[in-house]
């Protein structure tokens, strides 16, 4: 009988944590679709639900490198700039010898270093991450428009185009490799030895030092993870602008940060989360984004909807630590 009223007591808490997890943004998503599909009929066309992928594509893969970095129990405000400068030295590269996987290649690379920078200082010296990728945001920004001197690249091979415009089996590539970074870091984080110190490490540093995980390479790792898909994303936005744009990926961190946390990754208390979780979080945040302009809202009036999901997702992440404490 004990047992029973403990069972039926706890019951309504685990509903409140279902609601706040990935059932709850995924039923969040639904109600979103009803909304918008009930005020415009080409919403869920087939066209436009291609678009809102496409749009959400950009986000959740940046975003997948901020859930590694959320879930080790740190943040990288970096990753906008970091996607601006990698994206603009990799569209010189292009321009200057036609070659797009030269491109790709270097972009990458210096992306992946720009998230090797911030966690060798936040590691190594033991820098506050926000500080540290506060920093290197603006250094980075500032470092994209002396780069181009504040202008665009443009004149890109037209091979780029390729990846904007091309598809599979009536799926465009775009998507398809949203699918293969999100297949990717799922299987990192929850098959392989690295994710689960990943885990440990943001849950409990010091019991994860204790237990002979070097925190200093998975702080390493996870920066460098975020760095790399800051660039990747840089490459997807280059390619559906057909340009080097110095300007680009200008508060993506913050949609970053938004999709993770609704999706179910902690600012408040590290080791947890997941990238199934954020990619929903993402399609929500194109969703909304999307269906605003077809009801023509005002660009104003979008930026404080975006605003509030934002204070949206903080105060759902309040309310799953208030559960689980």
């Amino acid at each position: 009988m004990h047992d029973k009223n403990i069972s039926l007591n706890s019951t309504p808490k685990y509903i409140q944590q279902l609601l706040l997890g990935k059932f709850g943004i995924l039923l969040g998503l639904i109600v979103l679709t009803v909304v918008f599909a009930t005020q415009s009929d080409v919403f869920l066309s087939s066209g436009n639900v291609k678009n809102i992928l496409i749009q959400s594509a950009v986000n959740a893969v940046i975003a997948a490198g901020m859930t590694f970095v959320i879930i080790c129990g740190e943040i990288d405000l970096s990753v906008g700039a970091s996607l601006a400068l990698s994206s603009v030295i990799g569209a010189r590269i292009m321009v200057d010898t036609g070659n797009v996987a030269l491109g790709v290649v270097v972009a990458l690379a210096v992306g992946t270093l720009f998230g090797a920078l911030n966690g060798v200082i936040v590691a190594w010296l033991g820098f506050p991450a926000f500080i540290v990728t506060l920093s290197t945001m603006w250094l980075f920004r500032g470092s994209a428009y002396v780069f181009t001197s504040g202008q665009a690249i443009v004149n890109l091979p037209s091979g780029l185009m390729n990846l904007a415009l091309g598809s599979f089996l009536g799926i465009p590539l775009i998507i398809w490799l949203m699918a293969l970074v999100y297949l990717i870091c799922h299987i990192v984080l929850t098959k392989l030895t690295i994710g689960r110190k990943v885990f440990a490490v943001g849950d409990n540093r010091e019991a994860a030092r204790l237990s002979g995980i070097n925190v200093k390479v998975i702080k390493l790792f996870v920066f460098s993870v975020s760095g790399f898909l800051a660039a990747l994303s840089g490459i997807i936005l280059m390619a559906r602008l057909n340009s080097g744009q110095p300007i680009a990926g200008s508060s993506f961190e913050m949609y970053a940060i938004a999709a993770a946390v609704i999706g179910g990754s902690s600012l408040t208390k590290g080791g947890i989360g997941g990238v199934l979780g954020t990619l929903i979080g993402a399609v929500f945040i194109a969703t909304l984004q999307n269906g605003l302009v077809i009801l023509n809202v005002s660009s104003f009036w979008q930026q404080v909807m975006m605003g509030i999901v934002v204070l949206l997702a903080v105060g759902i992440d309040k309310l799953r630590k208030k559960l689980t404490d």
